[in-house]
């Protein structure tokens, strides 16, 4: 599989979450469990994200690592399996090449010897995953928005050890360029390429803008690595139980265009973002690497 020869720059899908509250997910529901409840919501989702020009549809699974640690494994895979088809059946839908992968998010447990949950714990229920997905039919693995290093280390062996698949990984950053845990650019690349990814980079927390430095400077230390970018936009605010974020469209796309100038291989949307900014982003792609 050649996830980024021949393409300019791999572009993913906008967040799966915000479309989903806006469609209507009931509160105080995780955005997995709309793919038993509303299969045909998330169906849509794919498929709106691929008329705008998305080569990659996540599987509606980023909350599945939270689910496990509940408990609920069982439930957790029969739900991950499902999201998976459903990521497939839109990209068979679509009459073009496009890749559904398995979106794996972290668990939020605190691993040892600070925390409760043990490295081999962690490998297994990434394991678990791995290789539901894999017997579902995703095309790749996809890790992402994970803000401990060691967690982020674990969930790439225990994807790798399960599953015959690709595995790509971003972590997210803040402002001062460190994660949560106080990983460096430098850390999350010899992690990346410790563990033998395919590609890494960051998402999450960041608008574009923000995040443009700490990209600039995996990139000048990539050594040929691919480098992913998928920035939000910015912090949100509720308000009248709603998501309200300060960036506009226009200034995602100007960010996201900046990145594409600075050289990521890969781009899309987290929190706050849509099918018509995915679909800007397309523009700007075909506009620069057209043949």
């Amino acid at each position: 599989m050649h996830l980024f020869e021949d393409r300019g720059v791999l572009l993913f899908d906008a967040a799966m979450g915000t479309a989903l509250q806006a469609a209507g997910q009931p509160k105080g529901t995780g955005s997995e469990e709309m793919t038993n409840s509303a299969p045909e919501t998330v169906l849509k989702i794919h498929l709106e994200n691929i008329r705008a020009g998305s080569d990659v549809v996540s599987s509606n699974t980023f909350g599945i690592s939270q689910m496990m640690r509940r408990g609920k494994t069982d439930l957790a895979i029969r739900t991950l399996e499902k999201a998976v088809q459903l990521a497939k059946r839109a990209a068979a839908e679509s009459g073009r090449e496009v890749f559904a992968c398995l979106d794996i998010g972290p668990s939020g447990a605190m691993l040892g010897p600070l925390g409760e949950t043990s490295y081999e714990a962690a490998e297994e229920l990434f394991s678990r995953q791995a290789e539901a997905g894999e017997r579902a039919g995703a095309d790749f693995i996809f890790l992402e928005t994970f803000g401990d290093h060691e967690e982020f280390a674990c969930a790439a062996r225990g994807a790798k050890k399960a599953s015959g698949l690709p595995v790509l990984g971003t972590m997210t950053f803040n402002q001062g360029g460190r994660s949560y845990m106080g990983a460096s650019p430098e850390d999350l690349l010899r992690i990346a390429k410790e563990e033998k990814l395919e590609a890494t980079g960051l998402n999450c927390t960041l608008t574009p803008d923000e995040m443009l430095p700490i990209i600039a400077s995996l990139l000048s230390l990539a050594d040929g690595l691919p480098i992913i970018a998928q920035p939000n936009m910015g912090q949100p605010e509720y308000k009248n139980g709603k998501s309200l974020y300060a960036t506009s469209d226009e200034a995602f796309i100007a960010g996201a265009e900046k990145l594409i100038d600075l050289g990521v291989n890969g781009i899309g949307g987290c929190c706050g973002t849509s099918p018509a900014i995915i679909s800007e982003i397309r523009v700007i792609i075909d506009r620069r690497y057209k043949k």
